[in-house]
């Protein structure tokens, strides 16, 4: 990996994923800003869609290519907590791995944006709120309200079912979800 910003690392990484035949989706900030909501951000957020018996294909694709990663905790991170996190450089690289059921909701509707002349793909923009409200962290609630105040096709109902087929239609993370598209309007 020879990519020094987060942007060309994201879609430097994808190339790499796509050639070995394991399926991805940008996440984070780098999403935010390909669905119109612009904010830096230093590290790379991925979701690799990879089955338990591919973790090791992943590693060994990350290792090969300069990526920094302490293999015993990423297999067990990546299995009891559904995360990893890895170093290409100065660039923290998260990978998510499918740990929730909304992960496979990820997977397929995600969103190939072509960027610096790469198809790359991204979470949709309603996998991405669905996981900014899974985190439900200070700096998510502010990433989702200017996002569902700058976009015109969210489809903020299918936000809506999706958090409630997750976390149940009384959990703090729905009613915010209605306070800011009830803020939207």
């Amino acid at each position: 990996m020879h990519s020094t910003d987060a942007l060309s690392l994201a879609v430097e990484l994808g190339q790499l994923l796509e050639r070995a035949g394991l399926p991805y989706a940008i996440g984070g900030a780098l999403a935010l800003g390909v669905h119109g909501v612009s904010r830096s951000t230093q590290d790379v957020d991925v979701n690799v869609f990879a089955k338990a018996e591919q973790l090791e294909t992943l590693l060994t694709l990350l290792r090969e290519n300069g990526v920094q990663v302490d293999e015993a905790k990423a297999r067990t991170a990546g299995v009891t907590e559904g995360v990893f996190f890895s170093w290409a450089g100065p660039t923290r690289i998260d990978v998510f791995l499918p740990s929730i059921d909304l992960s496979w909701e990820a997977l397929r509707t995600r969103v190939s944006i072509v960027v610096q002349g790469h198809p790359t793909w991204f979470l949709s923009p309603e996998l991405l709120c669905c996981f900014k409200l899974l985190f439900f962290r200070p700096k998510d609630l502010l990433d989702l309200e200017r996002l569902v105040q700058s976009s015109a096709t969210l489809d903020r109902t299918r936000v809506r079912e999706l958090m409630v087929e997750t976390m149940g239609e009384d959990d703090e993370r729905v009613r915010s979800w209605d306070a800011l598209v009830a803020a939207s309007r």
